[in-house]
């Protein structure tokens, strides 16, 4: 499980949490959000298909590279359970829908002051063989229209979740045997 990082470093009580696991050709995320969630805004569920532009809204991401390569993919998740991956060919460069996932599960669960969604779908195994880095990001759209920006490392100045200087390796305990 990672704390993601609030990229202002604003001193906030919500604290965001995302956990990774990979199965055989199994993908699964898991992302968490405690604290006060009448602060922020949670699209309604619709029905769960591909759609475009979820970033401008509340959303939850990953970013997957391959260690010798400038390409990279980006998976989004939205509490609508709309969802969309895109492939680049490079840094922002390049980018067009991938279907290196099968059709994926959403669930959302929200409690009083829990939120918590997960996904899973089947992805070919060659594509986290090859993968070596990740981000793992989350976009809390708050109620006066204000993006917070959480990932694995904090950026100076503006966030950047494609910048691959604030990827991770992705460690091999995520990998399940």
């Amino acid at each position: 499980m990672y704390t993601l990082k609030n990229h202002y470093n604003i001193d906030e009580q919500t604290t965001v949490t995302a956990m990774i696991e990979l199965y055989d050709d199994k993908l699964m995320l898991e992302y968490q959000i405690l604290g006060d969630l009448s602060h922020y805004h949670f699209p309604k569920q619709t029905k769960q298909e591909r759609a475009n532009e979820l970033w401008l809204d509340t959303t939850f991401e990953l970013f997957i590279a391959p260690e010798n390569s400038v390409e990279y993919w980006e998976i989004n998740i939205a509490p609508s359970t709309q969802w969309n991956v895109y492939h680049f060919t490079s840094y922002k460069e390049g980018m067009k829908e991938s279907n290196i996932i099968s059709q994926p599960t959403i669930k959302t669960y929200e409690y009083h002051n829990e939120y918590r969604l997960t996904f899973e779908s089947s992805v070919p195994k060659e594509y986290f063989d090859q993968a070596s880095h990740i981000n793992l990001c989350v976009i809390l759209l708050d109620q006066k229209g204000v993006r917070h920006f959480y990932s694995i490392k904090r950026r100076e100045g503006s966030p950047d979740f494609h910048d691959r200087a604030y990827f991770m390796t992705l460690k091999e305990e995520v990998k399940v045997k």
